[in-house]
């Protein structure tokens, strides 16, 4: 018997699998961030030249490492304090603001938040406890890096400034539940495992307004004025220079320190950036079921007489204990279609005896 047709109950489909690995190069899960590199900086390494996107540093900035792009970084503002400005003349206007920090504030908003949201709200103090914050720094990650989605309790960025260096991880190990978005805390990954900082002598989680962790998203999201008064990377002006609705920040080109400063707090951090990202693959499980009756002869030509003078007749089986007790050997299964076209082959890892005293089952998976 050469083919045999599978049944319903051969085939189970809808299967996912989930695949994990290190979102760096080769897989791994860390990354030192004092190899990261701006967009800028990538150019002129690679090319002798710093020419780049002119949007890249005005409204974000890429980041690189060994030549590949990981994440972007950017600075929002929900009243538009920092936008550039320019002159028009002759027209009664002084200056026009190019509302870059408005319009980004409004794009994370409006792809991470509800309809009913306005500004992203942080937990302080107790995980029941926001603080909404109209500054926002946004790290997002190239979506080609983390495929599916970054795993929750599998991702550690470190910010350094006048404080200190400080390193923050989701809370998805102390909450122990399954959510879109989760809160940032201090703590570190370890070897795979998450351990939150505590402070005080206490064993809880303290959370301080820092950010938000989006895993299917790929995106972080950090409260720029707590961040700020935490770790203190831009000297204090984000808090005490900014005023709602006034832009007058912008006439000193805070903005864009901000921006830069908040990519240099990331860095100068001589420590590793830690992350695992996930795949979630679709795949078909197939039940190859070899029954006692099944399989158990070969057609190999050789094994059957050519016939001639001195031979068995054509087409006689050569060797007797074929014929009584015939064995083979499964090496190779192949899938086809009911056009008996080939569809795909499976090997096993080494060959299989088969014969009328026993069965086999052999599961064969494609992901697709």
């Amino acid at each position: 018997m050469i083919f045999s047709k599978f049944t319903t109950d051969d085939v189970v489909a809808g299967r996912v699998n989930q695949v994990s690995s290190g979102m760096f190069a080769t897989g791994s899960l860390t990354l030192n961030q004092t190899t990261f590199q701006s967009s800028s900086q990538q150019a002129n390494s690679l090319t002798g030249s710093n020419e780049y996107d002119v949007k890249n540093g005005q409204y974000y900035i890429d980041v690189y490492s060994g030549g590949e792009r990981y994440f972007s970084v950017a600075y929002g503002d929900y009243a538009n304090s920092g936008s550039s400005f320019f002159n028009v003349p002759d027209n009664g206007v002084a200056e026009v603001y190019s509302n870059e920090t408005k319009v980004i504030y409004s794009q994370y908003k409006n792809a991470l938040l509800q309809p009913s949201d306005d500004k992203f709200s942080f937990a302080n103090g107790n995980i029941n406890t926001q603080i909404d914050s109209e500054c926002i720094f946004v790290v997002n990650f190239s979506a080609d890096k983390y495929q599916d989605q970054i795993d929750p309790g599998q991702i550690q960025i470190n910010i350094s400034g006048a404080n200190g260096q400080f390193s923050y991880i989701d809370d998805s190990s102390v909450i122990n539940e399954t959510r879109n978005v989760y809160n940032l805390i201090s703590g570190s990954v370890v070897n795979g495992v998450p351990t939150p900082y505590t402070q005080g002598g206490t064993t809880e989680a303290v959370y301080e307004g820092i950010g938000l962790f989006y895993p299917s998203n790929g995106m972080v999201v950090f409260n720029a004025i707590q961040l700020d008064d935490v770790v203190d990377i831009t000297s204090g002006e984000i808090g005490s220079n900014r005023t709602d609705n006034n832009y007058s920040t912008s006439r000193d080109g805070y903005w864009r320190n901000w921006l830069s400063k908040f990519y240099n707090s990331i860095v100068k951090s001589n420590v590793n950036m830690s992350i695992r990202k996930s795949e979630f693959v679709p795949s078909t499980n197939y039940f190859i079921r070899v029954k006692n009756k099944e399989f158990n002869y070969s057609n190999n030509p050789t094994l059957v007489s050519p016939g001639g003078s001195n031979q068995k007749p054509k087409g006689t089986i050569i060797y007797q204990d074929l014929i009584t007790n015939p064995k083979t050997y499964i090496t190779t299964v192949g899938l086809y279609n009911d056009n008996n076209e080939l569809l795909a082959i499976g090997k096993l890892s080494r060959p299989t005896q088969k014969s009328f005293d026993n069965e086999l089952l052999i599961k064969c998976r494609i992901d697709f």
